[in-house]
């Protein structure tokens, strides 16, 4: 990208177990939130989407420009099983995933995640509760009996909010009760923690 008479660019590359981010800036730098724009538009688009263009402002309000640190640490390399019946919101989430640096299988139905995690056996199963036919809380239920899963950590993942819906995810046993769209930063630092 040029702006005014400046040249920069950006990449980010898996380096097990870091995610390396590289900024080449020629020019005046650029301040954290055109970087972070960046990204976040990156990852918003749908996984089928190749290109796309928007206008971001290239100048903090007080003139003050601080670059981030050229390297971030991924969360340690997780087996994942994501459980959403919504296929895009499943595929987006992810995406963003495996950009951590995660082993991902996606199930979009109960039957289809207790198959693929008796199958897979995943060290962490992101759930969502409210699915037609067998829910989550009935998955949890099934994958509990089964002792080859035993040490599987469940984040429900769920658009329901509220106290007791999260009182009912932690009673069936999930670790969180994180509510739809997820905060990212939140599900990383979760996951560093499992």
């Amino acid at each position: 990208m040029t702006t005014e008479g400046a040249h920069f660019s950006f990449s980010v590359r898996a380096d097990e177990p870091d995610a390396v981010l590289t900024v080449i800036d020629d020019g005046a730098a650029l301040p954290n939130e055109v970087l972070e724009r960046a990204f976040e538009l990156a990852i918003a688009r749908r996984f089928t989407q190749r290109m796309y263009s928007s206008r971001i402002p290239l100048h903090a309000g007080d003139g003050h420009v601080a670059m981030p640190q050229p390297t971030y640490r991924a969360s340690p390399r997780r087996r994942i099983l994501l459980v959403d019946d919504n296929v895009d919101a499943a595929e987006s989430l992810a995406l963003l995933l495996r950009q951590m640096g995660h082993d991902v299988q996606i199930a979009h139905d109960g039957h289809a995640a207790l198959e693929a995690a008796r199958n897979d056996r995943p060290q962490v199963v992101l759930l969502d509760i409210g699915m037609p036919g067998v829910d989550g809380y009935n998955v949890i239920e099934r994958l509990r009996k089964d002792k080859r899963l035993a040490n599987v950590r469940f984040i429900a993942v769920t658009g329901t909010s509220g106290e007791e819906a999260r009182q009912r995810s932690l009673e069936a046993g999930c670790e969180e009760h994180l509510v739809k769209p997820v905060d990212i930063e939140t599900l990383r630092k979760l996951l560093e923690r499992l």
